[in-house]
C-alpha cells in the first residue's frame, strides 16, 4: 500500500541561531556498533540496521548507489547518536521497518563500505538525502521536471565545490557557520550516476562537496574493507521505478525545540517528510543546528 508524503510548514528556519561554541568530533572516530532503535531496542548496525535501511530508504538503486546510501544512512546514524543516544524508525529519522527483508546486495553495500562515514572539519555531517527527480537526463544526472515528490529543490550540486563554496541545503541550518549541513544527495541522481560508471565515493562528492571527508570508523564491529561486488547480482534497471508513489507536496521544514535532557546548546533544525513504500524513497530528517557535539562513542542507550 502506497504512503505518501505528507507535510506543513511549521516555522521558519531562521529561527535556528547559530551557537558561536561548537566543540567538534575528533579522529579517529570510534564505531557504534549498536544502535538504540525507538520502538525496536538495540539493534547491530552493520549486520542489521543498515541493510535495513538501504532497502527500506532506496532498495531499488545500482549498488554504488546503494553503497552511497548505506554511507549517507550511517553518517546520519552517527549524527543522531552523538546528539540523543537513539534513533527512531521512521521518517522522523530513517525507516528501519518497513515490512521488508533486506536481498544479498543490501547487506554486500553495507559489507563493502563498513564504518564508513562523512565528516567535514572532523565533525560528522548530517547525511541528507532526498527522493529528487526521476528519469535525470545522463551523463549529467542533474534532475528532471519529473519531481512528483517535489523533493528536487533539497538536492545540492556540489561536484567540484569545497569550503564555503558549496551548496547547502535548505532542509538544514543554511550559514557557512554551520558545517554540519553541507548539502543534500538525491537518490535518483546517484541511480543515474552509478549508472554512468561513477564509484560511490564519488557519487557522495558529487552532492556533498569534493572536500568532503570520507572517513573510517574504528571499532570491533568494523572489519576489513573487501571491495569486491563480483557476488552480487544488483541491476541498475531495477531502480527504474524509485520515488514513483511519493505526493507532489513531499516535504515540510520544521524547528523542533532542542530535548531539555540533551546536551544540544541552540535550536536543532529538522526536516520532515513521509515515507514511500518499498520502491521509492523518503527525506531523511535530522537535527541539523549548531550543537555541541562530544566525541562519545559508547553504545548507546535509550535516553542516554
Amino acid at each position: 500500500m502506497r504512503r505518501f508524503l505528507s507535510l506543513s510548514l511549521v516555522a521558519s528556519l531562521s529561527a535556528c541561531v547559530a551557537s558561536p561554541d561548537v566543540d567538534s568530533v575528533s579522529q579517529p572516530v570510534t564505531a557504534y556498533c549498536e544502535a538504540m532503535v525507538q520502538g525496536v531496542g538495540l539493534v547491530d548496525v552493520e549486520s542489521d540496521y543498515l541493510p535495513h535501511v538501504v532497502n527500506c530508504e532506496n532498495g531499488a538503486a545500482a549498488f554504488e548507489a546503494l553503497k552511497a546510501q548505506a554511507v549517507a544512512a550511517r553518517t546520519y546514524l552517527y549524527y543522531r547518536l552523538d546528539r540523543t543516544g537513539s534513533i527512531a524508525d521512521g521518517t522522523s529519522d530513517q525507516v528501519y521497518s518497513c515490512g521488508r527483508e533486506p536481498r544479498e546486495e543490501h547487506y554486500e553495500a553495507v559489507r563493502q563500505t563498513e564504518g564508513v562515514v562523512l565528516q567535514y572539519g572532523e565533525r560528522t555531517i548530517a547525511g541528507f538525502f532526498v527522493a529528487g527527480a526521476r528519469n535525470q537526463p545522463a551523463p549529467d544526472c542533474r534532475g528532471s521536471t519529473d519531481d512528483p515528490t517535489n523533493t528536487e529543490r533539497y538536492v545540492t550540486y556540489n561536484e567540484g565545490l569545497s569550503g564555503d563554496a558549496i551548496t547547502q541545503t535548505t532542509l538544514g541550518f543554511v550559514h557557512p557557520t554551520n558545517t554540519y549541513n553541507r548539502g543534500c544527495m538525491s537518490q535518483n541522481g546517484g541511480h543515474c550516476l552509478a549508472g554512468q560508471g561513477w564509484g560511490y565515493e564519488d557519487i557522495l562528492r558529487f552532492y556533498y562537496g569534493a572536500d568532503i571527508e570520507i572517513v573510517r570508523a574504528e571499532g570491533s564491529c568494523v572489519g576489513a574493507f573487501v571491495d569486491d561486488a563480483s557476488t552480487v547480482d544488483a541491476s541498475a534497471d531495477d531502480a527504474s521505478v524509485i520515488a514513483t508513489d511519493a505526493g507532489a507536496d513531499a516535504a515540510s521544514v520544521e524547528v523542533v525545540p532542542p530535548p531539555d535532557d540533551r546536551r544540544l546548546t541552540s535550536g536543532g533544525c529538522a526536516a520532515s517528510g513521509g515515507a514511500t513504500d518499498g520502491t521509492s524513497v523518503a527525506i531523511v530528517l535530522g537535527l541539523l543546528g549548531l550543537t555541541r557535539t562530544r566525541a562519545r562513542r559508547a553504545t548507546p542507550r535509550a535516553g542516554s
